[in-house]
């Protein structure tokens, strides 16, 4: 009998450190996600203050060759050339 309760003990304690070990490693798993999320954070932050800047560059590339402008009028076209649509919105 003495045997039996040492064996379920020992599995016991086996299950508790595999148990441990690996909320040990969640966890390490969970923060290394938390700071590629913050990392992500920033770069889309980034490019969505690229996209506003170049959409704003556009635009008035586009009022320049509306006023008649031939520089711009020639940028556009080649926006225009290359799938590029310039929304005046």
């Amino acid at each position: 009998m003495m045997t039996t309760q040492l064996g379920t003990l020992m599995t016991a304690a086996a299950l508790c450190v595999v148990l441990g070990s690996n909320v040990a490693q969640l966890r390490t798993a969970h923060a290394a996600l938390e700071t590629v999320v913050a990392e992500q954070r920033v770069a889309l932050a980034k490019a969505a203050r690229v996209e506003t800047q170049l959409d704003a560059l556009a635009k008035g590339t586009q009022r320049l060759a509306s006023a008649g402008n031939p520089g711009a009028a020639k940028i556009v076209a080649i926006l225009q050339a290359n799938g590029v649509r310039i929304n005046d919105k």
